[in-house]
């Protein structure tokens, strides 16, 4: 039977309040979280249409999809400072709250950060935003790494004011005249001089211990009618025939979970925001979820280049995720990490593996005064 591309848009009309929020049996979106709202090991995406299908060919030019990240143009110099970073399994971290975020922040993670914006962009059908927003005046872009997404929406909106923060001073120094960028830790208290039309948050599962106070920091922080919009995986690997069950990739996802707990967060969270954003007060809120295959074993040249890129992202990342983690919280040495990885690395590269990793935008609307 055919399936509908992955990337199309579904869009989820919102439940009433009253009614469970019952997800991925029907829309092949997230697992259901009606009882406990806590994801488990039971839970499973088998039952729902990823749109992926197995391509049993031989194809060797996979690895020839992934292709180089541009660099947004830009035209004004940016403010920037705390460049004393932090030296660690021979990369570098933030000074700024030092050890808050796990990951590094050197030069070959940033060119990562980049290649997961083309990602998106990809699975989002080369969309920025998938909330039906306009033209915001001013636009928050919180967690923004690299700056990439913030720099392309202030050149796309040059009638929008686009302010990036991070803990990480390591966006450009050259930026579009109305971006710019600043050092804050999000999970502080909100003392922005005017509020938002529009904030978006991405990849910022495993980085917040306390979502409903973000959620109700960025209620206080919109405008009547402005948008949120959060962009995450959910960070459960899945596969669409149990080739995944039993593997090194899917013992490492566990262990990654497990590590991330001893700093209160999981990147479990996503099938949570829906629920966290309605109890946070507000409205119009949608879920849409896509499948990105994690190698090049699906069918179709562009889902095919897709899992390259995937692949390629979580290769180079890989180290960098599990290192300070493994370490600090698992009680594991350097090398026995990566000794373990030289697994993990095996599996994400086989395509005998079909895996695929469920990456969901939830966007909600504050309401205007009754």
């Amino acid at each position: 039977m055919s399936s509908p591309h992955p990337n199309e848009e579904r869009r989820v009309p919102d439940p009433s309040p009253d009614v469970p929020h019952e997800r991925l049996s029907t829309i092949s979106q997230v697992p259901s979280t009606a009882q406990s709202d806590t994801p488990s090991s039971s839970l499973s995406f088998g039952d729902f249409s990823t749109g992926l299908s197995i391509d049993s060919g031989n194809n060797t030019d996979a690895d020839s999809a992934i292709f180089d990240v541009n660099q947004a143009s830009s035209s004004m110099s940016a403010t920037s400072s705390v460049y004393d970073f932090v030296t660690q399994h021979g990369r570098t971290y933030h000074r700024y709250k030092e050890g808050k975020y796990w990951m590094p922040n050197d030069e070959r993670e940033q060119e990562r950060l980049d290649l997961q914006h083309v990602i998106c962009l990809k699975v989002f059908g080369n969309r920025l935003s998938l909330a039906p927003i306009q033209e915001p005046a001013r636009v928050l872009d919180f967690g923004t790494g690299t700056g990439a997404w913030a720099i392309e929406f202030a050149n796309q909106h040059p009638g929008s004011d686009v302010l990036g923060t991070d803990l990480s001073p390591i966006q450009p120094e050259y930026v579009p005249p109305n971006c710019r960028f600043e050092i804050d830790d999000i999970e502080d208290d909100w003392i922005f001089s005017a509020k938002f039309d529009y904030i978006h948050g991405r990849h910022m599962v495993g980085s917040i211990s306390d979502f409903p106070k973000l959620f109700a920091a960025i209620r206080d922080n919109l405008n009547p009618g402005g948008w949120v919009e959060m962009q995450d995986y959910y960070v459960k690997l899945q596969s669409i025939d149990g080739t995944l069950d039993g593997t090194a990739l899917q013992r490492w996802n566990g262990m990654l979970n497990h590590a991330l707990s001893f700093l209160g967060r999981s990147g479990l969270n996503t099938v949570k925001y829906k629920r966290w954003l309605r109890e946070a007060g507000f409205e119009d809120i949608r879920e849409e979820v896509f499948a990105v295959p994690g190698n090049p074993w699906a069918k179709g040249e562009e889902q095919k280049q897709l899992g390259a890129l995937q692949m390629e992202n979580i290769l180079e990342g890989l180290y960098g995720i599990s290192i300070s983690l493994f370490t600090k919280y698992l009680g594991m040495s350097p090398e026995a990490v990566e000794a373990m990885l030289v697994d993990v690395r095996r599996d994400l590269m086989d395509r005998s593996i079909h895996f695929y990793y469920p990456i969901m935008s939830v966007y909600a609307r504050k309401p205007f005064p009754r």
